[in-house]
């Protein structure tokens, strides 16, 4: 194709998506803050290198985005790295420049200009009609394509556990059921968000199990009175689950903005609910005496005593605890740490792709012996640390150390509480931590919480060295 004619196709693809975009605007008014972060973070990497831009518009790479450019619009596939590299340049230049006119349209929306004719006040163009010769601006693939493809890619890169891939694909299905299996997940705006959100409030709790609504359609089921509602932590479990979709739809290109950004119920109406919180330094006290003094005789066995130990100076999850195996203690750079990989047990279960990590020995577990129990569970010839742990298919390898910690040591110490339980010794490192100054991006390694931000999740991949992240750890203490 001559250069010109490439420079026409990406004007008018380019054009048409402007004229869409400020169409959008006109009807749904500007853009929050909230809501322009993306758009300023691609325009960034837009006005930048080219190795920083593609990591974000072409994710999957470079191949699979020039077969969806060139089928978006009526471009030929290019027939060399030439011509492929023509094409990258000619539309990461009309994409910077798209953006920098849609910032300035933006930006005649924050005031008025009384001085200029009347005519000449800035009016969003009419949308243009489709050329036979230039193919309509993209809106997306369809909306059930897109979710096939994202729950596709986390199966493959098993994400999230059984039980999570149900939650996130009822979540889902609740949007294909709102705007049909095939509505273009471009054309999905801020205010149909708004409105989802609003129907999930009004959502009877138990939709498909109650006679009076299991046969009613999604909207028909709202309008059916004196039945209780789903709760605001559950219609927050579903925000959350499009908050991280339309992430994912808008790092894939298939949208500009994540419409769930900022969506989630202010407020939660399960006041009655405990709350799980960080242990006080007494009672963390009391847990750590009897674990490692067995004043009361409670610890029975020593898989109780550093399974509370270990959660306690790490922040890892019961799981995570529990399922250790005794090759998942290694020694990298001097650094003793917890791999916390899933490898070598099949049954080994981890809550998403960032609970996947490496955590470093703290230096209690170090001066209380954790290197000697592991070596004499190795010259027993046991694989996993906690060989007395069962495995059931619904808690993994937990149940026994989190009813023993929840139903016999807490009440035992005096300290049981609808909020003190098993988990708040995870709650408890994260806010030590974040009261002794340590970077909320290194904690959230540690305890493998998904670290947010283009800085983070891009040119962070990475992550910590082991020295950064143990000289976090062991500002914890009890």
């Amino acid at each position: 194709m001559r250069h010109d004619e490439l420079r026409a196709v990406m004007h008018g693809y380019f054009k048409q998506a402007l004229a869409a975009r400020i169409d959008q605007i006109g009807a749904n008014g500007p853009p929050s803050d909230l809501d322009l972060a993306p758009q300023a973070t691609t325009q960034a990497l837009a006005e930048g290198t080219s190795e920083d831009y593609w990591g974000i518009i072409a994710p999957n790479g470079i191949d699979a985005f020039l077969q969806r450019l060139c089928g978006a619009t009526g471009l030929p596939e290019p027939g060399s790295t030439k011509e492929a590299d023509r094409v990258l340049q000619e539309y990461k230049m009309a994409h910077r420049d798209f953006l920098r006119a849609l910032v300035k349209h933006q930006a005649s929306l924050e005031h008025y200009d009384f001085t200029s004719p009347l005519a000449s006040v800035v009016q969003a163009p009419t949308p243009l009609h489709p050329d036979p010769q230039m193919p309509p601006a993209d809106v997306g693939i369809g909306l059930q394509q897109a979710i096939d493809e994202y729950v596709g890619e986390n199966r493959r890169a098993v994400s999230w556990a059984s039980a999570t891939f149900e939650k996130k694909e009822a979540a889902l299905a609740l949007l294909t059921e709102y705007f049909g299996a095939d509505c273009p997940i471009g054309g999905v705006t801020k205010r149909d968000a708004q409105d989802i959100k609003r129907v999930l409030l009004e959502l009877p709790a138990n939709r498909h199990k109650m006679p009076q609504t299991r046969t009613l359609s999604l909207r028909e089921a709202t309008e059916v009175t004196g039945l209780a509602k789903i709760s605001a932590v559950t219609v927050n479990g579903y925000i959350s689950t499009y908050q991280s979709f339309f992430e994912w739809a808008m790092k894939n290109g298939h949208v500009q903005i994540n419409l769930f950004a900022g969506t989630r119920v202010g407020k939660s109406n399960s006041k009655g609910l405990p709350k799980r919180q960080a242990y006080k330094p007494e009672a963390l006290k009391a847990v750590y005496r009897e674990v490692t003094e067995n004043g009361l005789g409670l610890v029975k066995a020593e898989s109780n005593k550093w399974g509370t130990l270990i959660a306690m100076f790490t922040g890892a999850r019961l799981n995570e605890v529990c399922q250790l195996e005794v090759a998942d203690i290694q020694q990298q750079d001097g650094i003793w740490f917890f791999h916390l990989i899933d490898e070598g047990d099949s049954k080994k279960k981890f809550k998403s792709t960032a609970a996947l990590r490496k955590v470093p020995v703290h230096d209690e577990l170090m001066r209380l012996g954790l290197l000697e129990y592991r070596s004499r569970m190795e010259a027993k010839g046991k694989s996993r640390m906690f060989p007395d742990y069962r495995f059931c298919a619904k808690n993994g390898y937990g149940r026994t150390l989190g009813r023993w910690f929840n139903v016999t040591l807490t009440p035992a110490l005096g300290i049981k509480s609808s909020g003190h339980v098993f988990h708040g010794l995870r709650h408890t490192m994260v806010t030590r931590l974040a009261q002794a100054g340590v970077a909320e991006p290194i904690y959230q390694s540690i305890v493998g919480h998904e670290r947010q931000g283009v800085t983070q999740q891009v040119y962070m991949r990475e992550g910590y060295t082991l020295a950064q992240l143990k000289a976090a750890i062991d500002l914890f203490s009890v």
